[in-house]
């Protein structure tokens, strides 16, 4: 009897001994940071496959960027990392022939790319096209639901883009002006009254973006200075990716002594008839899913969502398409009933989108076990980012997360892991947060990195 209560007694002080306490998370949320937020934390024990700690776990919430996260999972489940976009260029047989180019989605064509067109076709002694066609039928670009804003998260994706659809404006501080990089015929700055302030301040200056019939205009106010060059408040979305590729095109054969002699089309041919010039082959897709979520790019997200909706459907590649293989690979890997979560993108910057904390518990250990090699590169290494400067966090333990902040609505996200190098425990985590009846913006970090610190504090304890 004495034995057996001995070894009760040991059992229920180890159970003691390695039982999760929150105190330090709870402690944190009763805080006047969260009044009026709404909060949901979700943390997992994945060695022990177990729960260890929920709070409003099944309330909905505004995912964010935390979607870009299950389209990784569906795009790793459907496709391999080694995937490649292929942009494919033919000639006709006529004298003078036409130029035809065939997208396929690839992110981020280059100007280097460029320069191997124009080799091609001074290989075969063409210096004059008649025309180029550009047939984008393969994917279909993203609407313009962002009006004038020329933000660079903004930027549309479609079957052809060059330099990720986005342009950057440098600062000259020494002859006060602007210029564009890459240089570019499509591109037109007004920058009347704009004012050149000292390196070391921001000038956050008022940036507008008007289309205009063969090029984009910016009109750019108020104050700037080389500060925003490096906060990214000078690089910018194009507002018709297809007219900057097809401009950026032009240029680049034009500049090299190959002249096009009529205008630039854009409509769908038929290969029949024409001869291959040559293939521009993509970055491997796993290199886009890594920049898509260490990132954080919408215009990546679109693609591959529309790219795996067309693969999978037919062509072309549609949101609506991609969605339909998303919701399925969450509800057939995931076990997740689709009438619990919304999505109406791949990117997350709809705020329409919705689901639980539980949704991103589930899907948090799917992806350890099927790709723990993959935690790395698909989400970010808190130590190599200095938006996670003010967590503390003892040599023992990786971070590796994924945020997603919609600074308006208070939605101020983290997900991802927790794990201790020496003891090979492992624990996810889910940090989902919205407004209820304030209107303060919640930037990122605001309220997920508190949280997060208390966490690995309660996680040290355990």
């Amino acid at each position: 009897m004495k034995f057996i209560l001995c070894c009760f007694a040991v059992l229920w002080m180890t159970q003691y001994l390695y039982s999760f306490s929150t105190a330090s998370l709870e402690s944190e949320l009763q805080t006047d940071l969260y009044d009026r937020i709404d909060v949901a934390v979700a943390i997992t024990d994945l060695v022990a496959n177990e729960s260890v700690y929920t709070v409003g776990d099944d309330q909905a919430f505004i995912p964010a960027s935390l979607t870009k996260l299950l389209l990784t999972g569906a795009c790793l489940d459907y496709l391999s990392t080694s995937y490649r976009f292929k942009t494919k260029f033919y000639l006709d047989k006529l004298d003078v022939p036409t130029l035809y180019v065939k997208g396929s989605g690839d992110p981020n064509q280059t100007l280097e790319q460029f320069d191997l067109i124009a080799k091609a076709l001074k290989k075969k002694n063409i210096v004059t096209l008649k025309s180029i066609v550009f047939d984008t039928s393969m994917i279909q670009l993203d609407p313009n639901s962002y009006g004038n804003s020329a933000r660079y998260y903004y930027a549309l994706g479609g079957a052809l883009n060059f330099n990720y659809n986005q342009i950057q404006v440098m600062v000259d501080e020494g002859k006060k002006q602007l210029y564009v990089e890459p240089r570019s015929n499509f591109v037109e700055l007004d920058v009347r009254s704009l004012r050149f302030l000292a390196p070391e301040k921001r000038g956050f200056p008022v940036i507008s973006l008007q289309q205009r019939p063969s090029y984009d205009k910016y009109i750019i106010r108020g104050k700037v200075s080389k500060q925003d060059e490096a906060y990214t408040n000078l690089q910018l979305r194009v507002s018709r990716p297809t007219h900057f590729y097809a401009s950026m095109l032009k240029q680049v054969l034009v500049d090299e002594g190959i002249k096009v002699r009529e205008p630039l089309m854009f409509d769908w041919f038929s290969t029949r008839k024409k001869k291959r010039l040559t293939t521009l082959t993509s970055l491997p897709l796993g290199h886009y899913l890594e920049e898509m979520n260490q990132e954080s790019s919408n215009m990546i997200a679109s693609i591959i969502l529309k790219l795996l909706g067309g693969l999978e459907y037919g062509e072309p590649g549609t949101q609506r398409k991609g969605l339909r293989l998303l919701k399925r690979f969450l509800h057939d890997k995931l076990a997740l009933d689709t009438a619990t979560f919304v999505l109406q993108d791949g990117s997350g910057l709809s705020r329409y989108n919705s689901l639980t904390a539980d949704h991103m518990s589930r899907f948090l250990a799917y992806f350890y076990q099927k790709h723990p090699e993959l935690l790395q590169s698909m989400f970010v290494d808190i130590r190599d980012s200095s938006d996670y400067d003010s967590v503390e966090l003892p040599d023992r333990y990786q971070v590796y997360v994924k945020s997603g902040t919609l600074s308006k609505l208070g939605v101020n996200n983290l997900a991802g892991y927790v794990v201790d190098k020496t003891t090979e425990s492992a624990y996810s985590f889910v940090i989902l947060t919205k407004n209820n009846g304030t209107k303060k913006p919640a930037y990122k970090g605001t309220l997920s990195n508190p949280l997060l610190q208390q966490i690995i504090a309660d996680i040290q304890r355990t």
